[in-house]
Parts: C-alpha cells; structure tokens; sequence
C-alpha cells in the first residue's frame, strides 16, 4: 500500500496499549502540504500518546503504518522523524533560561561558525533568523528575561532554523495554554507565516477559538478513537463542543441559580496594581463576572480583594465585617476563598497530595493535639467523590492529576472550609471541555448552597453563559455593568474596548 504525494503527513492503523490499557485505537490521520490540521480532545484522549509516537517517545502496537511525502516513516523511531522534517514544540518548550537566546536556537543543532565560535558571528546570524521570522526579541538577552510569548516563538523558529519549513511538519503541543489573548496574537502570527511557506502543522490546543481562526483541518480524538475529522469550514462552536465532549452543547453550561438581595461581599473604593478604583457587590447565591482586555484591571482583582496583592485604598466586607488589607489569613478566617489564576505556582503545592492540599487552609485535629490521616483521608475522599475528581484518591500527588482535576480538587478545599465568597481567577483556563462541565457544576453548585462567586476570564463565552452580570473593566475602573439580555459575549468584547470618538462627532 503507498500514499500519494497528496498528504505530507499519512498515519494509518495506530493503536498503542500500555499495560492492559488501550490508550490509541486502529487512529488515522493525515495532513496536507501547507495545511494547519486541529487535533482536539478532552486530556486522555490519546493526544499525547500519538504526539509521543510521533516523536519517537513511544513504540506503536503492531500494524500501524506511515508515509511522509509519499515514502514510509518508521513510527516509534525519533530519528526518522527528524530526518523527514517533522519537528515538535512540547508544553515544556525544551529551553534552558540561563543561555541566551542566541545558545538557545544552537540547542539541538550546531553553531553557525564552522571551526571556532564567534560570540559575535553567531548572535549576528541568530539576530537575522528572528528579524527573518519577524520575532521581535534581542538574540543577546538572557532567555530569563523573555515573557512567555517570546519563549514560545524563539522555540517555534529554533525548530525551523535548519531550512524545513517548506517541506517540514511542526507539531505544536498547545502553544498558548499559558499565556494570556493579547500574547496569543504574537503565536498565531508566527503560525500564519509558516503555514504561508508550506509548513504543514499539527496544533494542539484547548481554546476552540483558535482552531476558527487557524485551522484548515480538524481531527477529534476520544477514549483514544478518531470520533470524526472535518474541515473547519462551515463549523461551528456548539458543533465542536458535541464533537469533543460527544453530547449537545447544552449540558455544558448548567442553570443559573436565582441570587438572594443579601450582601455577602461589599467592595468600596478599592484601588492598586492597574485597579484604579473598583466597588462591587456579591450577593448571597449570586455569580458575578469580571472581564476585561490585559492591564485593564481585571487581571489584579481577585487578588486585591483577598488580600494577596497590596491595595492602596478602599474596604472589603464580608456581611459587613471589614477585612484586613493584605491578610489572606483573614480573609480566610471572614469565609473567602481563591482559586488564582497560577494554579500550579500561587494556588497549590503540587509536590504533596490531593489530601494534603485540600486540607492545607484548615488542617483539623483527631483527638487531643494529634492529627488523624485516616480522618482526613475519608473527609478528603468524600469532597472528591462529590465533585467528580478523577481519580478520587486522597494519596496521589496533585501534580500526577489532569489540570481539570486539579482545579476542582482545589475547589473541594474552600468548600470544606465552607466558604462564603469565592474569588476565582481564570478558573477553566487550559483545561479540557469535559473538566470545564465539571468546573461549572461546581460553581453552580456553591451558588446553590448559598455561596457568592465572583469570576475573573478572559473567556467571553463562558463569562456569558455562567454569570447573573458581568462587570467589564477598563482603565482600572469598571466601565459598565451587563445584566439580562444585555449579557452577551459580544458586548462583553465591545465595552472592553476603548471607543475612540472621532473629530467629526466632537464637533
């Protein structure tokens, strides 16, 4: 059997058992000359597993197959990958922050100069492969110094450097699940430019809105199977989502609870970081919003009001107590809670166990002064039955869990401590749809048990969808208030730009 010159990229008949456990099933695939091909999936899906074969990580189970312009390509072998031009962006990246950006692009190849290394040769050549791809970095400064973006394009066009972007396959592993829209625009640029020479690409990625806008191709892998590839053309959202999650769109957002007048959250005159001044109210079973384009203030508000970030004015009450500025204990102690946007850095300690992280904020004695692993234990395990973490066992290291599964095991321990008010920043951001639903019932659900929630995202659509009102930011002060049918992802996008009046209407 041979493939025609038709597919750059040909997989047929991939499956990959480990242990008992099928995690890829009879999957084909194939990507075109020039193509940007979509591969979605809910996290175990079999995404990384085939990435992984791909990229030599992996041995496949026996029959499968594979062409690369036409000839066979030996799966499970890292080298003939390379020789055929396929070349992978992981979420890791792969760079060393220490070196330069210059040492950086060599890693993995050679250095320009043929006998001896000229420091000053090599940052020059370094400097016109960044101005060629138009990534505007200083190929001198450190790696450290770069923002997240900047890393993510010095390591797209260190994996091209060597000429095999018009005949070469990239493979992207989610390359914006870090970062926040205004630096995504930076790495779809650069896709753009890729594609435009020939590059064929895989892209990864959680946030649909970036398939819309990149994509030629989509291919949807579930419970390790190809449920259905398609071109993007003619799709659209809701279709995806059932695609993806293989039910309607409409179990994804659950019913809003109907909010109660009683004040929980009072916020007056708050003010620091790029917050201008902000006052707000949350009310008892109410889901308030915060949305806002980057350095609007909406990225430092939930962080103002529990007290993690220094405000330079203004009061926060829970039922009318005042909390402390800059006390996280007591905001903790008056009933907030955060989940911060840093999950991983700010909101947990991913080296100890689902346990111990849920019972970090309020660790309860057995008898006497003596602590009771086995009480925790149970107590632990029972909050994460009820919330659908999977897998729901205490012991296991939060790192070890997806990051869907994480953030709601992050969220059973301010519901352990009964919470009167959560403060939520991004709360589904890099996590698949399936985790999303998940993450959505369980706000719902503290809603419903008499709780107010207040959500900072960058994500319109779901802002839309989950929220009594939405609060839109600009300039460090909220801008507008979006109730009823005015709530709407689209006006939530127009009031978070700055209107420009133009000379004529002055006049």
């Amino acid at each position: 059997m041979t493939r025609t010159r038709t597919s750059r990229l040909a997989v047929r008949g991939l499956s990959k058992t480990f242990t008992g456990q099928r995690a890829l099933a009879d999957v084909s695939l194939t990507v075109a000359p020039g193509e940007v091909h979509a591969l979605l999936g809910q996290n175990g899906s079999g995404k990384s597993t085939l990435i992984k074969i791909l990229a030599g990580y992996h041995q496949p189970d026996p029959g499968a197959a594979a062409w690369y312009d036409g000839r066979p390509l030996a799966l499970g072998s890292a080298a003939a990958a390379h020789a055929a031009g396929i070349r992978f962006i992981h979420q890791d990246l792969a760079l060393i922050p220490d070196l330069s950006v210059t040492d950086n692009l060599a890693l993995g190849g050679r250095y320009r100069s043929a006998r001896w290394i000229s420091d000053r040769r090599e940052a020059a050549a370094a400097q016109a492969l960044l101005d060629e791809w138009e990534v505007k970095v200083d190929a001198t400064a450190p790696l450290r110094t770069l923002g997240q973006a900047d890393r993510t394009m010095v390591a797209i066009v260190r994996a091209v450097r060597d000429g095999v972007e018009s005949s070469g396959t990239l493979v992207l592993d989610e390359p914006s699940a870090a970062l926040p829209p205004h630096e995504v625009e930076h790495v779809v640029r650069l896709v753009r430019r890729l594609r435009d020479r020939g590059t064929s690409i895989i892209y990864v990625t959680h946030r649909l809105s970036e398939v819309f806008r990149l994509a030629d191709t989509v291919t949807v892998l579930r419970d390790g199977r190809v449920t259905g590839t398609r071109p993007v053309a003619g799709m659209d959202h809701d279709g995806l989502v059932a695609m993806i999650i293989g039910r309607p769109l409409g179990d994804v957002y659950p019913e809003i609870p109907q909010p109660l007048d009683n004040a929980l959250l009072t916020v007056e005159g708050v003010r620091g970081a790029s917050v201008r001044t902000l006052s707000l109210q949350v009310r008892e079973r109410e889901i308030v919003g915060v949305a806002g384009l980057t350095g609007s203030g909406r990225e430092a508000v939930t962080d103002l009001i529990f007290g993690t970030r220094t405000r330079d004015g203004g009061t926060v009450r829970i039922l009318g107590t005042e909390i402390r500025p800059g006390s996280p204990r007591d905001s903790v102690a008056h009933g907030l809670a955060l989940l911060p946007a840093d999950r991983k850095g700010a909101g947990s300690i991913p080296g100890l166990t689902v346990r111990e992280n849920v019972t970090l904020p309020a660790i309860r004695s057995g008898r006497g002064r003596w602590l009771s692993i086995r009480a925790e234990r149970r107590e632990v395990g029972g909050w994460l039955g009820r919330l659908g973490v999977v897998p729901d066992d205490p012991e296991r290291r939060l790192a070890t869990l997806s990051g869907g599964n994480q953030q709601r095991a992050l969220l059973t321990r301010w519901l352990r401590c009964q919470a009167k008010v959560f403060l939520m920043d991004e709360p589904t951001q890099g996590v698949d749809i399936e985790a999303k639903v998940g993450i959505y019932r369980a706000i719902r659900d503290a809603a419903n048990d008499g709780a107010g929630v207040l959500v900072a995202s960058t994500d319109n659509d779901e802002l839309a969808a989950i929220c009594d009102r939405v609060i839109v930011m600009r300039d460090g002060v909220a801008a507008t208030s979006l109730t009823g049918p005015r709530l709407t992802s689209e006006a939530i996008l127009e009031h978070s730009i700055e209107r420009v009046t133009t000379k004529e209407e002055h006049q």
